[in-house]
Order: structure tokens, then sequence, then C-alpha cells
């Protein structure tokens, strides 16, 4: 057993030295400068088109009041009912009715269509007769959102640790761009509902590359601005949805559609100025990529490539010439060796990582579940439906500005369960509010401060995992690790309409079952690691490292930073950066 361990020992710190430290890198570069504001800038313009796509049919398919049409002028009653004589015929919404004063004496199916009491293009209901026996297409649509998404989450953060991270946020960009306009411009019911499928796919494609993109661009103190970041951007951008929908209230649907397809015309920029992710580069062996975004780094942050392109070159070679000799030493070069392709069945294989994914996949079920319920069943903030949406999203902000104070200093899993346990315990008291709310209407305040309770903690649950998931996964399995665990959320969000079926058993259920969720949430993330002082992890074996480096001293290992190398001199200054 002593062998077998001194074996693995010996592995794991062979494979660790391979891990280019890319933080100093970043550091000595000044990631603060220009090239860091213009990259976050340029990612963040994406994101409000993806809350546009997701919640469009709040405003595009909303419900139009109707009611069965009657006969043309040319015919009458007679080609449904045989007999009206003085009987009265009601219009009803789904169907016409033969009355004699309160009595129903016959109905029949809408045979002459529908009457909208708003014009037929002021939404998809009304413009494809999705009313009745058809309601649940437009429904579908939604869900098919959904779907795609949990889809696109899996392919999408595949392709991206292959092919790079610039290559999918751009083509996803345009991939939003061109179904978003087909969406509008949409013949008929079955167009729609497919390319709101594909939709989601490419949504996931912004929304779960972005994330690491920002990651590995900062150096790890920064990182945790990367969340509260993404949390406003997201907020505002759904906010926005509201009032651009607002101001389009008056057009047809198929113009607020395009409106809101155009805001992904971000691509064209993203394409044109933006540069692969350093730290991806590095990973993969991209020598003269790296070599190149390093020089545009230095050029637009004012910093001396020369030096910093030799520290580079030093700091990999002395990492990876562990046991070379000095002749072989020299010869040895950035990007040489290639390093091995990993892929989802290496999570799978390796324990730490399986265990981390699992208690990660059931977070992020949580979050999912939790988010799209109180979404649905909340209780409603406004008649206007553009007020209330608009004051539904910006009850996501107030968790942004508690990671922006905590976030280090308490660190990831702590702000993790402590958001876990402001949702879980909104709506366990949403529910019983509620419960009470039949004998007393005095608890519908109760009741909807509850709820705004737990839409922050459960919009707060969202943001963090998103940001917290990705730290702990090495390079080449970073972004694939985000999109299953994204999957495993769309599972969660597609089960959140059933909660209203589940409250009118009980009001006080769904309440319960996702506050005992939220408290086995919490119970998994106290045994994931703790990422808020530590590197990126380059390699599984970083990964691995932490947990023997806790195991031994409580110290952290992982970095295995040679006093030679840490820190890197700015070449601009005389002290270290």
């Amino acid at each position: 057993m002593e062998e077998q361990q001194k074996t693995e020992d010996s592995a794991l710190n062979k494979e660790d030295t391979d891990t280019l430290h890319v933080d100093q890198i970043l550091r000595a570069l000044n990631p603060r400068g220009r090239y860091q504001i213009l990259h976050i800038i340029l990612v963040y313009l994406s994101v409000p088109s993806t809350g546009f796509q997701l919640f469009s049919n709040v405003f595009i398919a909303k419900s139009i009041p109707h009611r069965c049409a009657g006969p043309p002028e040319s015919s009458g009653w007679s080609d449904i009912f045989s007999d009206t004589g003085n009987l009265t015929i009601v219009q009803d919404k789904c169907k016409l009715i033969l009355t004699d004063n309160s009595s129903v004496l016959d109905s029949a199916s809408c045979v002459y269509g529908n009457e909208y009491q708003l014009p037929a293009d002021s939404s998809v209901i009304s413009q494809f007769d999705l009313v009745c026996e058809m309601d649940w297409l437009a429904r579908l649509s939604q869900t098919m959102v959904i779907v795609g998404q949990g889809i696109g989450a899996v392919l999408n953060t595949f392709l991206s640790d292959r092919f790079g991270r610039k290559t999918v946020l751009v083509s996803s960009s345009f991939g939003l761009l061109g179904c978003g306009l087909v969406v509008a411009y949409a013949p008929n019911a079955i167009v729609f509902v497919v390319f709101k499928f594909l939709i989601g796919g490419f949504q996931q494609g912004v929304v779960s590359v972005k994330t690491t993109f920002i990651l590995e661009i900062l150096p790890m103190e920064y990182r945790a601005a990367q969340s509260w970041l993404t949390g406003c951007n997201w907020a505002i951008g759904v906010m926005l949805l509201a009032v651009i929908a607002f101001f389009f209230k008056h057009f047809s649907w198929r113009s607020l559609q395009t409106a809101l397809s155009l805001a992904s015309l971000v691509g064209i920029l993203q394409l044109c100025f933006m540069d692969e992710s350093l730290r991806w580069l590095i990973m993969n062996g991209k020598t003269k990529q790296a070599q190149k975004v390093i020089r545009r780094i230095s050029r637009m942050n004012k910093k001396s490539e020369v030096t910093i392109l030799e520290q580079f070159q030093e700091e990999f070679v002395l990492r990876k010439s562990d046991g070379v000799n000095d002749s072989k030493r020299s010869s040895k070069c950035i990007g040489e060796e290639r390093p091995k392709r990993l892929s989802f069945l290496d999570i799978l294989k390796v324990k730490r990582l399986l265990f981390n994914s699992v208690c990660l996949w059931f977070c992020w079920f949580t979050a999912a579940l939790s988010f799209f319920t109180i979404y649905l069943t909340a209780t409603s903030l406004s008649g206007d439906p553009y007020l209330n949406f608009g004051l539904t999203a910006l009850m996501e902000l107030p968790c942004n500005v508690f990671f922006f104070f905590c976030l280090n200093r308490m660190g990831r899993k702590r702000c993790l369960q402590t958001v876990f346990a402001v949702m879980g315990t909104g709506v366990v008291l949403a529910g019983m509010f509620k419960k009470f709310e039949e004998s007393k209407s005095m608890f519908s305040v109760f009741t909807l401060l509850a709820s705004l309770t737990a839409m922050c903690g459960a919009s707060g649950c969202f943001t963090l995992v998103f940001s917290y998931t990705p730290e702990m996964f090495p390079t080449n399995l970073r972004s694939q690790a985000i999109g299953v665990c994204s999957f495993f959320s769309r599972i969660g969000g597609m089960l959140g309409p059933f909660a209203g079926l589940l409250a009118e058993e009980a009001v006080w259920a769904p309440g319960v079952t996702m506050g005992i969720c939220a408290c086995v949430a919490c119970l998994l993330i106290q045994f994931l690691p703790e990422t808020a002082k530590r590197e990126l992890p380059q390699t599984i074996a970083d990964v691995q490292a932490w947990f023997k480096s806790d195991q031994d001293n409580g110290q952290d290992k992982s970095r295995h930073i040679r006093p030679e190398l840490d820190p890197i001199i700015d070449p601009n200054s005389s002290k270290p950066v």
C-alpha cells in the first residue's frame, strides 16, 4: 500500500510540474489594464441578448382576450344549431353555447375561428390561433427553449474546450441573431417552435462560455468580480427587456422580436476585437497564438512585451524540464509537449472530480427548480405586466451587492451556503403564509415579502454556481463541467411549472420541497473545495493536490510556486507584481 501511495504521489507531482501558472503572467501584464476592460465589456455586451431570447415569450406570446367568432354575414347560426328560435347564443372563449335563459341546451366548437380584442399581430397567440385546443403549442415553445438549453449547454461547452472560447462565443451570438430573426418572421407555429429550440441551444453557448472566458483572463484575486458583475449585468439585461417591450407595445410581436434579436449583432464586435483565452491557448499548446496575445496585451496595457515573453519562456522551461538535464533544457520551448485531451469521461473516471460534480449537479438542479418555480408562482407585484416583470428582475440585484462585499472575505462555499439558506427560508415561509392567507388576508403582505426574499436567494444561487463551478475544474474540462451542470439545471427548470399543480393539492408543499433541497445542497457544499484563494487549476493533478495538501497540513500546496519564479517582476517596476 505504501509503495502504491508513493507511486501515485510521484505521478501527481510529475503532472503538477507541467502546470504553467498563468496568473503570474496575467499579473505581470496588469490584470486591470485596457485589454482586460475591453474584453470584459465585449463579453458582457452579449449577456442581455441571452435574457431577451429566454424570456421573450412573456411579451411576444402574451395572452390576448378572445372569444369564438360568429358566422359570416352571409350565413347564420343554422349551420351549427338546427333550431335557435328565440334562444340565446353565447360566444365563449373556446365554444359556442346555445342557452335558454340559464339552461345550456347545446354547444359547439369555434368553427368560425376566434375573435381577439387586439390586432392579430399583437401576439404569437393571436397570429397563429394558439388558443383552446391549440394552447399547448404555445407552452411547448417555451419548454423547447429549456430543452434546447440543456442540449446546447453540453454541446457548446464541449466544443469550447476543444476549439476555443472565442470560437463558440462568437458562433453562438450569430446563431442567436439568425434564429431570432427566423422566429420573428416565422410563417407558422411549427417553424416558431423549432427555432425556439435552436435559440435555447445558442443561448447556452453564450451564457456558459462567457463565464469561463472571464475567469480565464483574470488572476485569482480578481475572479470574485466576475460573479457580481455577471449577476448585475444579467439583471439589468432582463429589466431592459421590460423597457424595450413597453416601447414596442403598440407594434407587432414581429417588430419586438426583431429588435430583441438585433442585440446579438455584438458578435461582429467580438469577432473583430476579441482574442482567444490566453489560458486555453497555453494549455492546448497554441504557441504562436499565445505569444501573439501576450504581445497585444503588452501593447494595450503598456508593458514591456520582451521582458514578459522572456519570463513566460523561462517559467515554462523550468516547469516542463524537471528531471531533464541542462543540455536538453536549453532546447525546450513553449508548446512542444502537447497536453492530453480531456473529456467528460475523465470526470467519471477520477473519483474526486466525480464527487465534486455530483454535489454541483444537485446544487444546480435545486437553484433552477427554485428560480423558475418562484418566477411562475410568486405573488404578483403589480397589475401592469411590464412593471411586474421589471420589478421581479430588480430583485436579482441585492445578492450581487452581497457578493461584492463578501465573496472574497467569506469565500465561495460560505456565500453559496448563505444564499441557499436565504432561498430555502424564503420559500418555506412563503408556503406557510400562503396557507394562512386562506383564513386571513393580512398574511398576503408576508407572503409577498417571503417570496421576494426567496427570489433574492434563488438568483444568488444561480449566479454563484455559474462562477464557483468552473473554478474547481482543469482548463480542458472547465467548459464541459459547466455544460453538464447546466444540463441538470434544465431538468429543474422543466419541473418548475409543475409546482403550481402541486400547490393545488397542498399550497405549502412546493416551499417545503424546495426548502429540503436547499438544506441538502448546503450540506453537500460543505464537502466541496474552497477556491477563493487558489489559482484556476490547469490539470487534474492540481485539483487532487488541493485535497492532498488539506489532508497534510491544511496548507495549499497546489500551486507549487518556485521561489525563483514567484512573484514575477513587473518589467516597469522594481517591485513584485
